[in-house]
């Protein structure tokens, strides 16, 4: 006996549950199959993007992480410090500046073992099957499905599993992308750091000022406080000297802690210690087949500038729509093909970022980086990510490069969606808002609106429609239509991820015609009137 699930999830961490959230909110069955017997207790990820925080609003979470958000967003400050006793500080910034002028959301503390509960609920409450404490045994595939063996750990029982895709989210030390046969190149091992976690009794501020954290040269560490007195500290360990994970013990811990505090005597309960690796590798392919890698199982990448665990959350999101229109029936299978055209040069810029500013900040005696190609700016890393190629119809003259400057984001096929603020039935909105599950046509003129609602209507098209302006349904502030880079009567064809996929400069002679002929080439599959769809 099988069980059929139309897409199977390996791994329940950050990205297996984001990717098992946005499926199931688009009405796609899914399952979850985690080894462990819960989520994460590590802090590990942390700094959520304001990118991200756009992913998490569509999904109706913001509010709640904004809740249980964990270090301090409200006048915290980096610092760098011999110790926490050092008089002598230097400040640095917030780890992500305002993202107003972009977004409609701001970035967010949520360490992971408060985010992925918060992840895990939203994916059951719309319908996705979580099973932790079951471990992947196997897996086949051919042109049909994914066949793969599962076991429950506390009973022993296996089952088999017919899948239609199948999403590896296993993490930097999974299996599945060896067993897919997809190798990996990069830097490999940079560095060995253990993270421990402890419950004390410091103060989270240094110098009278609100600690979000610390870089303390004593340990060349980081510690980093947390509401309720359990604390992080973060530090290098070196295997060539003789020294190993389990040394850290409690009395090794403790002086570690005291040596961060500056002083003896501090209260410092372990909870735990883990060891990790800060490694820079990228899988030659992220699909195999039916079968999808994303996050840590993609890419890894130092946690310089933040942007490993977002991309995992960004590569989730990419696939996530993609899948679910294929399974619907409403994309032909090759739209598919676009996951690994489009994320896989982004996440090859985004490394490249990663490691020079790892450069910037750590030295390489070893000499094991690359060249430090030249930094761009973090948000324009974060919301300014570009595909050239892919489930888009790209413009001839458009600048090839892997970053838009986010503040001259102007609706260039394959960049993010401008943010506007705009009005509807008295409420006040972005034009992010209203993306999610269908393409979303934006559009200067009611022409547009009634074609796309007669290939909606007669087609069986996902398209929606919005007109901007006095005659339409959205009031949008001034920067209208010029921040999409098109005339007043003009369109913009919005994906459901929030790219962009197509834009008019103005009225199309014949606009059913375009729209048919421009959702093809992106890979939707067109109804006919005998009911079928090619």
């Amino acid at each position: 006996m099988s069980t059929h699930i139309p897409v199977l999830i390996i791994g329940g961490g950050l990205t297996g549950l984001t990717a098992a959230a946005l499926l199931a909110r688009q009405g796609v069955g899914c399952m979850v199959v985690e080894r462990h017997a819960d989520t994460s207790i590590q802090y590990k990820f942390a700094g959520i993007s304001p990118r991200s925080m756009e992913i998490f609003r569509s999904l109706g979470l913001e509010a709640e992480i904004r809740a249980k958000r964990t270090g301090d967003q409200q006048g915290g400050g980096i610092a760098r410090a011999r110790n926490l006793a050092d008089p002598d500080v230097q400040w640095g910034g917030q780890a992500w500046p305002d993202a107003s002028p972009y977004s409609p959301t701001q970035p967010a503390t949520c360490d992971q073992h408060v985010l992925e509960p918060i992840l895990r609920r939203c994916a059951e409450r719309a319908g996705a099957d979580t099973r932790f404490n079951t471990e992947f045994l196997s897996l086949e595939q051919d042109a049909a499905a994914v066949y793969a063996v599962i076991r429950n750990r506390e009973t022993g029982k296996e089952e088999t599993l017919v899948a239609d895709y199948l999403i590896a989210a296993d993490g930097a030390n999974g299996t599945l992308r060896e067993k897919l046969g997809i190798d990996r190149k990069g830097p490999g091992v940079l560095q060995h750091w253990m993270s421990i976690i402890f419950d004390t009794d410091l103060s989270p501020e240094i110098g009278g000022r609100p600690l979000t954290s610390c870089f303390v040269s004593d340990l060349n560490a980081t510690i980093t406080p947390r509401p309720g007195g359990r604390w992080l500290l973060a530090l290098q360990y070196f295997p060539e000297k003789g020294e190993r994970p389990e040394d850290f013990d409690r009395n090794r811990c403790r002086e570690l802690v005291e040596k961060a505090a500056g002083r003896a005597g501090v209260k410092a309960e372990l909870v735990d210690a883990r060891s990790w690796e800060m490694a820079a590798f990228l899988a030659d392919r992220f699909s195999a087949g039916r079968c999808f890698l994303i996050g840590d199982a993609a890419h890894l990448m130092p946690p310089t500038g933040a942007f490993g665990g977002n991309s995992g959350i960004h590569d989730a999101h990419n696939l996530a729509w993609k899948l679910a229109m294929v399974v619907r029936g409403e994309a032909n299978a090759r739209l598919l093909d676009t996951y690994d055209a489009e994320r896989r040069p982004v996440i090859a810029a985004t490394l490249a970022q990663a490691l020079a500013r790892l450069q910037q900040w750590f030295r390489d005696p070893a000499g094991r980086l690359p060249p430090a190609v030249a930094i761009v700016n973090d948000y324009d890393v974060v919301f300014g990510q570009r595909y050239d190629s892919g489930a888009l119809v790209p413009e001839d003259g458009a600048p090839e490069r892997a970053f838009e400057p986010v503040a001259e984001l102007a609706g260039i096929p394959g960049t993010r969606a401008p943010h506007l603020v705009i009005e509807r039935d008295g409420e006040t909105l972005s034009t992010l808002d209203l993306f999610g599950r269908d393409f979303v046509l934006l559009a200067g003129d009611a022409k547009w609106r009634a074609a796309a609602d007669r290939l909606r209507k007669d087609g069986g098209l996902p398209l929606a429609c919005h007109v901007l302006g006095i005659s339409g349904d959205l009031a949008p502030e001034g920067r209208w239509p010029g921040a999409y880079g098109v005339e007043e009567s003009g369109a913009v064809l919005i994906r459901p991820d929030g790219f962009v996929a197509w834009r008019a400069p103005g009225v199309e002679t014949d606009i059913a015609g375009r729209l048919v002929q421009v959702l093809e080439e992106v890979g939707m599959r067109i109804g006919h009137r005998d009911g079928t769809r090619r």
